[in-house]
């Protein structure tokens, strides 16, 4: 299946890919890399097409983990 991604789409993608397929939020360093509006659109879409499921972290006020699907592997050609 093709999917029609953004640069920065992708990016998260392969940045979650990086992280063994799961990631939690906020990523980074502190206010260097938080969670930004755009980001969280982009983490909307790619829940929304399926290629990532979202969980939030149980007793925080923020933060949540991000993993790869198997249709995120495969956006990512790692099938």
């Amino acid at each position: 299946m093709s999917y029609d991604l953004t640069d920065h789409q992708l990016e998260l993608l392969a940045r979650v890919l990086q992280h063994g397929g799961v990631l939690s939020s906020p990523f980074g360093h502190s206010e260097e890399d938080t969670l930004l509006p755009a980001l969280h659109d982009d983490i909307a879409a790619l829940e929304e097409m399926g290629l990532i499921t979202v969980t939030p972290h149980a007793g925080r006020a923020e933060g949540e983990t991000l993993t790869l699907t198997e249709e995120g592997y495969a956006a990512l050609d790692m099938t």
